[in-house]
């Protein structure tokens, strides 16, 4: 059986190779328009696909795109339908009208993320197929994800809320009158942001020869615009926190993923859009949101006695986190600026029409996973080959220098946030 593995991710096209590999010829391509290619060179080479497996959302040329194009080059050579290549689509979004939809343009089947080896090979089977199930835990994985999914839903799942503290200091900060005064008044109110300011301020990054015991005096040494970015990422350290021992691991590891994208993400926005820094720091905070909210449910669900493969269980939330961090920060009201973010900074098709901010979360995410603040496994990354550098016109060399930068803060700033 020779298959044809289509989607932009590299986690999720190595995890599909991996249940597939050892009872299947597999290829794979990471966008639409080589899903087509291939295809045809397939046929034209008289050893076409038996199936494909292909993701709904990437980048320029969609999974539906594709299906419709390569049913249209059967019925222009005649291919009766028996004889047709199978199709399954895959999605992370289960509702009736993107299922709908594939089904008109004429898929066989289609699964919804997180998939395992057990969902695919019922799939498989139902294809003349037998394919060896999964295992209990991997199957485990996957329910605590569906089941978290699901009750998010259905409204069973109560969001955290973002502390109201940052969104007065953005108010503060959009007003060209403000200053040491207004945003000390607005700190203050929260005992635990201002301690952690103050500890911040005394931190290797920023000491001084005096120390810093107060927060009017923090915000000086650090400055206004600075001290928004710190605000904001203390703020958000609080949704990293669970009692689940199994997930506080991850959950640090998360964090620190994040913090080192956020950080990534300033420097690299000071090169090509200085004036919205701020916002490339908080882009950076909240890329992987979907991951922070299914750990941090996932804390309050799962009993401390369920056994998981924590590989599988990092793999299935890959699978799901973009729409689902979309998804969140809609729910929040964020700006749409962020909610795309969200759900594209994993993609690695760009064209030139795709925002800054994209571009410069998805290269700071890349960066800090480079630089060994990862969180997924993505093997190994070629940050001189992404579209997103390319598209930004940073040098290779300048992108080391910040890779440094990052390092050095993140090291330095140990314990302070």
């Amino acid at each position: 059986m020779k298959v044809l593995i289509v989607d932009d991710q590299y986690v999720s096209i190595k995890k599909i190779q991996t249940i597939m590999e050892g009872f299947c010829e597999c290829e794979a391509v990471d966008n639409g328009q080589a899903a087509v290619d291939a295809y045809k060179s397939a046929w034209e080479g008289s050893a076409p696909y038996d199936l494909i497996t292909l993701d709904i959302s990437m980048p320029g040329m969609d999974g539906t795109e594709v299906l419709s194009t390569i049913r249209e080059l059967e019925k222009e050579k005649n291919i009766p339908k028996e004889k047709r290549v199978r199709i399954l689509m895959i999605t992370a979004s289960s509702d009736k009208e993107t299922v709908i939809t594939c089904i008109k343009a004429g898929c066989d089947d289609y699964l919804v993320k997180p998939v395992n080896r057990k969902i695919i090979s019922k799939k498989l089977e139902q294809f003349g197929l037998t394919v060896s199930k999964g295992s209990a835990e991997e199957e485990t994985v996957r329910k605590m994800i569906e089941t978290t999914v699901e009750s998010f839903k259905a409204g069973e799942i109560d969001l955290p809320s973002m502390p109201q503290v940052v969104q007065e200091i953005q108010n503060i900060m959009n007003k060209s009158t403000s200053g040491v005064a207004e945003l000390t008044q607005v700190i203050e109110k929260d005992a635990s942001i201002s301690v952690k300011l103050i500890t911040t301020a005394n931190s290797p990054v920023y000491r001084g020869v005096d120390k810093i015991q107060s927060v009017s005096m923090a915000i000086s040494r650090i400055g206004l615009k600075e001290c928004q970015s710190i605000v904001s990422a203390i703020a958000n350290k609080g949704l990293y926190e669970t009692k689940n021992k199994q997930l506080k691991k991850l959950m640090d590891k998360l964090w620190e993923h994040s913090l080192a994208c956020a950080h990534g993400a300033k420097i690299i926005s000071k090169k090509v859009s200085p004036k919205d820094e701020e916002k490339a720091f908080m882009s950076g905070l909240i890329h992987d949101i979907g991951s922070v909210l299914l750990l941090k449910s996932l804390g309050e669900i799962v009993s401390p006695k369920t056994t998981f493969d924590e590989a599988d269980l990092i793999n299935s939330i890959y699978e799901v986190h973009t729409s689902f961090g979309a998804t969140l920060l809609d729910k929040w009201e964020f700006a749409q600026d962020f909610v795309k973010i969200a759900k594209l900074h994993e993609w690695t098709k760009f064209d030139p029409e795709t925002e800054k901010d994209v571009l410069i979360a998805n290269l700071a995410d890349n960066l800090a996973h480079k630089i060994g603040y990862g969180f997924f496994d993505k093997g190994e990354i070629d940050l001189p080959g992404l579209d997103s550098i390319k598209l930004l016109e940073i040098d290779p060399d300048v992108l080391d220098k910040i890779g440094e930068e990052v390092k050095t803060i993140m090291e330095e700033s140990t314990g302070a946030i």
